[in-house]
């Protein structure tokens, strides 16, 4: 009977061992807190990734695996550094690494749910739009025609307008460096629900762009996307690489949506809010001198930025409940 005793004492229960189990995950998850915020973000996400597998059984969409793999790779090359820098108590990389996982994360679900919304076949808008520009005294030709008679500004202008990639993570890293997480946090949740905003629109009034409406050359970009908008019109296309995906979405222009959160995310930097302001304010412009958009998708496209903006101040008091609602 002793022996039984202390057999008894020498090996834990299961229960014990559960328990034991129980407080040291309360422990870690205690020092890493997730915020409201991010529980946000991987929500959309997951719910993305959702929709996109419903609709792609629906319309007989298909992804490569390897689309699939790539992020995934470059999330785990991310994430292992990430919980590196935690270990060392370097918030700034940590800061900076978990955002860019969350930015790529974004990325592909969000790509081929652009692509599965362009199927839907809606009725183009075209006509409307260059109406409404008409009405504005704003023409897309004429202003194209002036952009090209002046070579420096054109190659200038097309510049910009291919920055909005680049912009994205040299954004994330310099305000991760700098600390400021408010900020950095708020932009992406902005630009996340401006891409949102801006699909769903695309779902109601889908348009193709000046180049098809007013008969103009479309430059290569513009071919190619043509080919994938109208080959995915009218079912001939039923696949989505994410390696050769294009932007499908003219009407909101993303471009003015994205320049106009990345010129806000420094609007307590002083000296970047100039560059940055700067540069983005040549996006806005390029959208319409590189043909890409018409008067009425800027205007659309500062609606959208604008309403992103406001959703997450609104939001800001319930997504961080311990600081205090920022003013401006």
């Amino acid at each position: 009977m002793a022996e039984g005793n202390l057999l008894a004492l020498k090996t834990p229960s299961r229960s014990s061992d559960t328990r034991r189990l129980a407080v040291a995950v309360r422990a870690v998850t205690d020092r890493v807190p997730l915020s409201r915020d991010t529980v946000v973000k991987w929500t959309i996400i997951v719910a993305m990734v959702a929709a996109d597998a419903v609709l792609s059984a629906t319309l007989g969409l298909d992804i490569s695996l390897q689309d699939v793999v790539r992020p995934l790779i470059f999330i785990a090359m991310l994430s292992l550094p990430a919980i590196y820098y935690y270990r060392r108590g370097e918030p700034k990389f940590v800061l900076c690494l978990t955002t860019l996982v969350l930015t790529i994360a974004f990325l592909p679900p969000f790509t081929f749910l652009m692509y599965a919304t362009a199927t839907f076949g809606r009725p183009l808008v075209d006509g409307a739009l260059a109406g409404f520009d008409q009405w504005c005294g704003v023409s897309v030709p004429d202003i194209r025609e002036w952009t090209h008679a002046r070579p420096a500004l054109r190659l200038i202008l097309e510049l910009a307008y291919g920055t909005l990639l680049f912009q994205l993570p040299l954004i994330v890293i310099v305000l991760g460096l700098l600390g400021d997480r408010r900020r950095l946090e708020a932009f992406v949740l902005q630009d996340m629900f401006a891409a949102l905003f801006t699909l769903l629109v695309f779902a109601v009034v889908p348009a193709a762009g000046p180049f098809t409406h007013y008969g103009y050359s479309p430059s290569v970009e513009q071919a190619r996307y043509l080919d994938h908008f109208h080959g995915l019109r009218s079912g001939e296309r039923r696949t989505v690489s994410l390696r050769e995906a294009e932007g499908l979405v003219t009407c909101p222009s993303f471009h003015t949506a994205e320049a106009l959160l990345m010129a806000w995310a420094f609007r307590r930097h002083r000296v970047l809010f100039a560059l940055f302001g700067s540069l983005n304010l040549l996006v806005a412009l390029s959208t319409m001198t590189t043909g890409w958009h018409y008067f009425a998708d800027v205007l659309a496209g500062l609606a959208v930025g604008l309403l992103a903006v406001a959703v997450v101040h609104w939001a800001t008091p319930w997504l961080h409940p311990s600081r205090p609602l920022e003013t401006a």
